[in-house]
């Protein structure tokens, strides 16, 4: 018997695949739909709902008005929230840049700006950020004066083992101030590199935002994507439309770059997986062993999948998953054994709170 929620994400797949840039094929795909209620529920789970209902209008194509109605009700309350993450990521610039930090806007509201065709359809339940590592006490402090304060403190355990602190104040969004790009795939990226050849952005409230190179946009979009299992869709969104606005793309310069920083496995694998999941194709070829690696990496995806989030066997899956696009082996036995213990630490102060520091929960 199939499964009514794989076969709405696969047509959600085939919906987003012919957007933008094949209408005819779009209007013939959504003259094929039975259940609008369910595709549309999965587009809500994975955060494209806005887009796919942007292009609905623009084709002028009736789904049934109570769909429409519940659409243009998720819409309004989405407008007011971006609206609201929008003005948070102004001002949260602004204090960076008074304090004189140099601080590049990650994904998020400036991202939709950029790529999206109306940036209200990219939905930002955080915003991410990131400083060099030398000026994080400062950049905290600078967000503090906006109402931003840390749960954690700029420990050594912590900077050893994640690659960003969380900020929060009364009223969300949080802030991600990331001092490293990501510590994914067995290996830690520092911020520094990849701030230098930023470029700079003016917002549409005139705010000047720094955003990473294309190569780097596209390097970061895809270690995201694939550390986070493509669990959702907009990821892989993000990406087609950041293609499809730098055609002119170097990706050998992309591709030396992920091969200097250890995540080419990742990269490959993600562009792989926006092929067969939106249609996308981009000019990369596979050796033997990526197709071998890719194979192992789409079974344990297949497996997490089935399994309940959270259980063990999920865990110990997404592990394996991650370990199998580390370029090398030592990186992945270096991912697996960070990541074992994190999770002893966490258990143990689970269990004994009173004997073991706070950090240990994070």
């Amino acid at each position: 018997m199939k499964n009514p929620a794989i076969d709405c994400e696969q047509t959600l797949e085939l919906l987003l695949s012919a957007v933008p840039d094949d209408p005819v094929r779009f209007k013939q795909l959504c003259s094929e739909v039975e259940d609008w209620d369910q595709v549309l529920n999965s587009a809500l789970h994975h955060g494209v709902e806005s887009l796919l209902h942007h292009y609905l209008m623009e084709l002028r194509f009736k789904l049934p008005p109570a769909i429409e109605e519940r659409a243009h009700r998720w819409q309004t309350i989405k407008d007011l929230w971006q609206a609201h993450s929008q003005s948070t990521l102004d001002e949260a610039l602004r204090a960076l840049d008074s304090a004189f930090i140099t601080a590049v806007a990650l994904k998020g509201p400036a991202l939709g700006e950029r790529v999206y065709p109306d940036p209200r359809m990219r939905y930002s339940a955080d915003l991410d950020l990131l400083v060099a590592s030398d000026d994080l006490e400062r950049a905290a402090a600078a967000l503090k004066g906006i109402g931003y304060g840390a749960k954690e403190s700029y420990s050594r355990f912590l900077r050893k083992y994640h690659y960003h602190i969380i900020l929060s104040r009364s009223c969300p969004p949080v802030i991600e101030l990331h001092f490293r790009l990501t510590d994914g795939f067995g290996v830690e990226i520092a911020a520094e590199e990849f701030i230098s050849r930023a470029g700079t952005y003016r917002t549409s409230r005139g705010t000047v935002a720094n955003v990473l190179s294309p190569e780097d946009e596209m390097l970061f979009l895809s270690i995201h994507a694939a550390g986070h299992r493509f669990i959702r869709l907009s990821w892989l969104c993000d990406i087609k439309l950041l293609l499809r606005k730098y055609p002119d793309l170097d990706w050998t310069t992309l591709v030396a770059r992920a091969n200097s920083l250890h995540l080419l496995a990742a990269l490959l694998f993600t562009c792989e997986t926006l092929h067969t999941r939106l249609g996308v194709k981009v000019p990369l070829n596979e050796a033997m062993p990526q197709r071998i690696r890719s194979r192992m990496a789409n079974f344990l995806l297949a497996a997490t999948a089935r399994q309940p989030d959270p259980s063990r066997r999920f865990l110990v899956g997404k592990m394996a998953f991650t370990a199998s696009l580390c370029d090398r082996p030592g990186a992945a036995l270096g991912f697996l054994r960070r990541q074992l213990l994190l999770i002893v630490r966490r258990r143990a102060h689970r269990h004994f709170p009173s004997l073991t520091p706070e950090e240990w929960s994070y």
